[in-house]
Order: C-alpha cells, then structure tokens, then sequence
C-alpha cells in the first residue's frame, strides 16, 4: 500500500465516524426535544444548570473561606487558647448549618410570610426541589459566615458549651430573619428598594454587631484594662487567613450575569483597603504592620460586599480606600471609646465597614443590575440604605444582647478566671496546639506573647 493510498483509507474511516457521530448527536437532540417539549426548552434547562454549578461553586468557596477565619482568628490570639479557636470555627459552621437547616431557610427564604417580616414555609427543607437545595447550600454558608464573625470579638474567655449555644440559634432565628427583609422578595425591606448584593449588612453587619453585644456582656479579657499587652502569637496564620478569606471573597460576591465586574470590584476593594490601612500605620508610626493590612483588606473586602454588583471598577478603589481607613479608625474606637474587648477586631472589620458599605451603595451605584446611587443621579437610594443600616444595628444588638444575657444567665457564658489565665485548650478540650512548648511537669508553658 502506497502512501496515497494509506491517507485515502485513513480520511474515508474518518469520513464514516464523523457520520456515525452525527447520528448519534441527531438521535440524542431528537430525543431530548421529545423530552422537553413537555417539560422546559433545552437553551433554558442548560442555562439553570449552569446557574447552579456557579452557586454550587461559590458556595464551595464560601465554605472555604472558614479555614480563613480558623487561621486568621487563632493568629490573634495568644497560643494557649489555639486549639479552643479552632473548635470554634470548625464547630460554629456545623451547629449553625443544623440551625439554618431545621428553622433558618424557612424563615429566611420561606413564603407565607406575615407581612414581609419573616418566612412560614419550608421546615427541615422539605418538599424541595434539586434547585432549592442548591439555593440552600448558598444561602447556608452565608449563615456560617456570619455566625463565625462572633468568635473573634468573644475570643480567649467564652465558655464552649455557650459558644455552641448561641452559633445554633444565631443560624435558625437571627440572623434568616433580618435576611427576609433585605434578601426575600416579600421582605419589606426589599419592597422598599434596599439593596444589599451579597451582605454587607445582612452577613457582615449582623454578625459585627452580635459580636459587640457578646463582647459587652462576656465582659473583656483579664488584664485589658490594665492596658496589658495582649497580643497575637503567629502572624503567618494571620496573613494565610487572610489569602484564603480574599480568595474565597470571589465566591462570596459572585453574580453569572455580572462575572467580570464582581470579581473586579471584589479584588480592587481587598487591595485598596490593604493599601490605604499599612499607609496609615506608616504614616503613624513608621511600622509596615502586616496584621493592619491584612484586617485593612478584610474591610475593604467587607465594604464592597454590599454594591461588588452594582458599581464601576473605580467607586470600588475609593470604597476599599475608605475602608481601610475606617478600620485603623474603627480599632482605636472600639477599644478606646466604647473600652469594649475585641481581640480580632471583628466589630470593626465587620460591623463598622459593613455599614460604610451599605451606604456606599446609595453614593455608588451605576445602574449595574439596575441599582443607581447618587453618582447616576439617584440620591434616593440614600433613604433605604440608612434604614437598612440602622435596622440591622438596632435587630443585631437588640438582640444580641438579651441573647448573651439570657446564655450568662442559664448555663454561663463566661469560663473561669483559673482556666482564662492557664489557656483554654487544656480545661476544655484536653489538647494543647503546641504540645513539645509544655513544661515536663504537665501544666501549661507561659505563653510568649504575655512575655513583653
């Protein structure tokens, strides 16, 4: 067989595949247009399902974004209370996900709501379609998140039993029902145009400001009034925390429809309040401090949350900016002002910039998604925001407060002054992070992070 005659057999095989395959392709449209033609359109079907994959994605990297809150928390904090804070973080996202699962979506996302204020429909997620669950999934990571933010401000002195406690109820009543009214198309918030893309305030502000009222009743870590230094034991887990929280920020502030602006907006925000908060510090005292960028991020990243849809790459830069100077701000003012004990710095990062970004959505927004601020000639948006942001302050704190009562009151919410000084690792899981820093003789080895 000649060379010619090789190709010729070659393309004619070919040829007869290609057929075969077209086929095929004919035979599985055919049948599919059968099937759909009582059901839904093919071109929809696929889009739907291209829709849940992004949420189911985004929801994955949501999920993620917890290992972030592990490591950035329990860098804060002195080691003997490691292992403690990691539970937490770990645990906090289970407990709360049984929470929004039995009670929270229903009363969230639920219909059969009573006038807007809160759901009826859809306990322990039955009777749910495949789509619903998928909505389910999303909208409980978004749960997670805000019950996670608590930990920090509440940090080195809660009892776990407490910590446990209220991460189920924060998950099934407080924080789905301030979530009807901004996220629920009946919620009468949302009737009133309130815009709030992916949680500034229903996320960020409801857990910043639930995490100032348990650090108010908890009460602050011994030696914080005395001015002692308490200070973080491992800043790599600060700055790999942060990595996986920017990282995971592109899933909490996904949208299909607006994909690349999201992303933009997201990532500029992060940067621009990591920028402008190591300036300041500079500024101020000559240090590049890594743990101000990496909060300064955070808040920008937090401060974007609430319009990452709705404006233009550059309102994203001045927002971020903002942000992180409201941050190094913030800090001082919690600490100084309001001598609340906040050893993450979560109030601020959360509660603060959450509020700075619902009101940069009535200055900001360009008609993206069909949401216009002032900017784009709509000072209006200016009214729902700041009610917003004044509800979910008064829903947050209100009743973060008489929930952290009623906890100290029943089981305690407060470990004791013996385990507090010794670390809670040992007493309350048996378990040390650092377990060769140990003393021979049992006990606990000084931390060194007291040891300035």
């Amino acid at each position: 067989m000649n060379q010619m005659s090789g190709v010729f057999s070659i393309s004619t095989f070919k040829l007869k595949l290609t057929i075969v395959m077209l086929l095929g392709i004919g035979i599985l449209v055919s049948s599919g247009a059968i099937a759909y033609a009582q059901e839904t359109d093919p071109i929809t079907a696929l889009s739907e399902k291209l829709d849940n994959f992004v949420l189911i994605v985004a929801a994955a990297l949501v999920f993620f974004m917890q290992a972030g809150f592990a490591f950035l928390g329990a860098g804060l904090i002195r080691s003997k209370n490691t292992v403690n804070y990691m539970t937490k973080s770990f645990l906090d996202f289970c407990i709360a996900s049984l929470g929004f699962w039995a009670f929270g979506y229903a009363l969230m996302m639920g219909g059969g709501g009573a006038a807007g204020f809160i759901g009826s429909e859809g306990f322990f997620l039955a009777d749910f379609s495949d789509a619903d669950l998928v909505s389910w999934l999303f909208q409980m990571v978004f749960a997670g998140t805000a019950a996670t933010i608590i930990a920090g401000a509440m940090a080195e002195r809660t009892k776990i039993n407490a910590y446990f406690a209220y991460s189920f109820i924060v998950g099934a009543v407080v924080y789905p029902i301030y979530g009807h009214w901004a996220w629920n198309g009946e919620g009468w918030l949302a009737e009133l145009d309130f815009a709030d893309y992916a949680g500034s305030g229903v996320v960020h502000m409801i857990g910043g400001f639930l995490a100032l009222a348990g650090a108010i009743v908890v009460g602050p870590r011994k030696g914080f009034r005395e001015g002692l230094p308490l200070k973080g034991h491992n800043m790599p887990y600060v700055v790999i925390g942060t990595f996986i929280l920017f990282f995971g920020w592109f899933g909490f502030n996904i949208n299909s429809d607006t994909l690349g602006l999201n992303a933009v907006n997201t990532l500029l925000a992060g940067a621009a309040g990591a920028t402008s908060a190591i300036y300041i510090v500079m500024i101020r005292t000559g240090k590049a401090d890594i743990e101000m960028a990496a909060n300064g991020s955070l808040a920008g990243l937090v401060g974007i949350t609430a319009g990452c849809a709705y404006v233009d790459p550059w309102a994203a830069v001045v927002i971020g900016l903002i942000a992180g100077g409201l941050m190094v701000l913030g800090v001082a003012f919690v600490k100084n002002i309001l001598k609340v004990d906040d050893p993450v710095g979560a109030v601020t990062v959360h509660g603060i910039n959450g509020a700075w970004g619902l009101l940069a959505v009535g200055i900001f927004a360009a008609g993206h998604n069909d949401v216009s601020g002032l900017i784009d000639g709509n000072a209006a948006q200016l009214g729902p925001q700041a009610l917003g942001l004044v509800v979910a302050i008064a829903w947050a704190l209100g009743v973060g407060l008489l929930l952290f009562k009623m906890l100290d009151l029943t089981m305690g919410l407060r470990a004791s002054e013996e385990e507090e000084d010794q670390g809670l690792d040992e007493p309350e899981h048996g378990a040390l992070a650092y377990p060769e820093m140990a003393p021979q003789t049992g006990g606990i080895a000084p931390d060194p992070a007291e040891a300035d």
